[in-house]
């Protein structure tokens, strides 16, 4: 008998074949597939999945997935819990919408529009059917404040009821406080010792004071005050308020007028002449003396009076005035220059009688009437400004001295050009590199400066009526004010002009010093900058020496003698106390000063001999 490794190899298999088993100890022949009708086949599925029976009808088991909240782990199913983030978003709500609600331990749905029966309108409150929450007020009675939540502080941000044009309205605590105005309180009567203002007194708090307290304080400042000092150097009309109770120095011979209006009575004001030449007086102003003039080292007192006269301007009898000979006539009177506003005259000096203490210049409208004084000078020549473009005027000049005034010279006609606008104020006037004794102004020329526009700084100590002349006449926009008092309080203003005239004023700017020193004392150039230099290419070396020796400094190049630079290099000390520094080529081509100063901004020093670069 053969063996079965040693049959033939069939390559196909049906149902219908026949296999060899024993059964009962007898051999019997068996189909294939009556053998295997009662054999599972093998089932296949991804891990993960539940075997069940979904389909209808007999048949093998299905693949189950297992849904949300359950896990099948090693053929053990479990609850996980429901993971509201595998849930779809809901982009929008309407009332049928449904939520999950727990009630107990039991888990329910809810529809939205059952969430409106938790929530009530109360009072002056409305919920229509859309849910939609309205205010309204009540037709009749009124809100009992004191059923309201007291508060005990507010911010400027919280709100306050206010009626406005019939309408409720609220408003902001700031806002509701910036529109208080004086004017809506009621007016008081005449003042009395009792009377109180409101106060803040070492913080924004509001503290009430009276009267009587202030007048104490004033009365104890009163022994401390000083009378004003006010420097004249242009003809001036008295001013009623910054002249009164006053010393005005007349530094250059002027003319005092009054106003339209006399100050009125009770006005005073010492007049001190330390000029070369005479202050005059209009015609308006009483002078005792009968000359009109107050001579050099002179003084006198001006009064306003009222009385039953009307109002009068006096002054108090002067020094007498030296015996002197009369000046002769004026000579050589002619134009040296015009413009649309302002004429600049020079004469020749009289070559007869007694020198001319001063010159005083008049003017009128060619063949009008009267001669007017458009001023007095002690040299020989004077710009008449203010005049009318395009007009034609006569001017005479006559000498004078404390003896008297000599012959008017002769008549010189001159036309003003056409008219050229003045420039507007300076705007954004600034402040930096403040020291103990110096700081930086700068400024931005007004929306309309002509071509030609020129500057001239002032500044002042805040204590102070007399204003200093930081620079004049000047085309840059900045510029360096040396010599301040440390920890002192100044202001700051700037004026524009062009051959038109000068325009406004610009508005003042304050600052204030720094209380010590700056870092350094004395800086002493050693190597500066000479020429051959090409813009935007390398460095140029300097150095100084600097005091004391351990102060840090800093290099820098500006095109301006009188602004420094807007940027700067830091200098390394090199030994003992000289300090340098590769500052570099300025990458545009022009003239150009070396400026050096302490890293503080103290003891600016410039290289007045300027290089060039290409």
């Amino acid at each position: 008998m053969p063996m079965i490794s040693q049959l033939p190899v069939t390559g196909t298999v049906s149902s219908y074949d026949l296999l060899l088993v024993s059964q009962g100890g007898s051999a019997h022949a068996v189909s294939v597939g009556t053998l295997l009708a009662q054999v599972q086949p093998a089932i296949i599925v991804a891990e993960g999945v539940l075997l069940g029976r979904s389909s209808l009808g007999a048949g093998g088991p299905d693949p189950i997935n297992v849904g949300p909240g359950l896990s099948l782990n090693q053929g053990t199913l479990q609850a996980t819990g429901f993971d509201p983030t595998t849930l779809p978003d809901q982009s929008t709500l309407s009332p049928t919408d449904q939520a999950v609600v727990v009630n107990g331990t039991v888990t329910q749905l809810l529809e939205l529009s059952q969430l409106r029966q938790l929530f009530a309108a109360g009072t002056n409150v409305t919920i229509d059917s859309t849910g939609t929450i309205s205010a309204t007020l009540p037709a009749t009675g009124s809100t009992n404040l004191s059923s309201l939540t007291l508060v005990t502080s507010m911010s400027a941000e919280d709100l306050v009821s206010v009626a406005k044009s019939g309408q409720s309205s609220a408003i902001s605590y700031s806002d509701f406080l910036d529109g208080i105005s004086i004017d809506m309180a009621e007016a008081a009567s005449a003042a009395s010792d009792t009377d109180a203002f409101w106060v803040a007194q070492s913080g924004t708090t509001l503290l009430r004071q009276t009267l009587s307290e202030m007048w104490n304080w004033i009365t104890a400042k009163l022994p401390t005050w000083d009378r004003p000092v006010v420097e004249l150097s242009i003809n001036t009309t008295l001013d009623p308020v910054l002249h009164n109770n006053a010393f005005l120095i007349c530094s250059s011979p002027l003319l005092l007028s009054n106003p339209t209006t006399a100050p009125g009575s009770g006005f005073s004001c010492d007049i001190i002449n330390l000029s070369t030449g005479l202050v005059t007086f209009s015609s308006s102003i009483i002078t005792p003396t009968g000359s009109g003039a107050l001579g050099p080292n002179q003084s006198c007192r001006i009064y306003g009076i009222t009385y039953s006269g009307g109002t009068v301007t006096i002054t108090s009898a002067s020094n007498a005035v030296t015996t002197l000979v009369v000046p002769g006539q004026v000579t050589g009177l002619a134009a040296t220059a015009t413009t649309a506003n302002a004429i600049s005259l020079s004469w020749l000096a009289p070559a007869s009688g007694g020198p001319a203490s001063v010159y005083i210049v008049q003017y009128r409208v060619t063949g009008s009437a009267p001669w007017l004084t458009a001023g007095q000078t002690a040299s020989a020549n004077l710009a008449v400004s203010s005049l009318s473009a395009a007009t034609s005027y006569d001017f005479a000049v006559l000498a004078e001295n404390a003896a008297g005034a000599g012959s008017i010279s002769s008549v010189l006609t001159v036309t003003t050009s056409t008219s050229v606008a003045l420039p507007s104020a300076p705007t954004g006037v600034s402040i930096s590199a403040i020291t103990a004794n110096s700081a930086t102004c700068a400024w931005t020329a007004g929306s309309t400066s002509p071509a030609g526009t020129t500057f001239t700084v002032q500044y002042k100590a805040a204590s102070s009526s007399t204003w200093s002349t930081a620079v004049s006449n000047s085309s840059a926009t900045s510029v360096v004010l040396t010599g301040l008092i440390a920890n002192t309080a100044y202001q700051v203003q700037v004026i524009a002009a062009d051959s038109a005239g000068t325009g406004p004023t610009s508005s003042t700017t304050s600052f204030t010093t720094l209380a010590t020193a700056g870092l350094v004392t004395s800086i002493v150039w050693n190597l500066v900058p000479s020429s051959g230099y090409t813009h935007g290419s390398g460095a140029v070396g300097v150095n100084a020496h600097v005091a004391p020796s351990t102060a840090p400094i800093q290099f820098g190049f500006s095109q301006s003698q009188t602004s420094p630079p807007a940027s700067w290099t830091a200098g390394i000390a090199v030994n003992t106390d000289l300090w340098g520094a590769y500052v570099p080529t300025p990458a545009t081509a022009g003239t150009y000063y070396a400026w050096a100063e302490g890293t503080d901004g103290s003891m600016p020093t410039v290289y007045t001999t300027p290089f060039t670069v290409t």
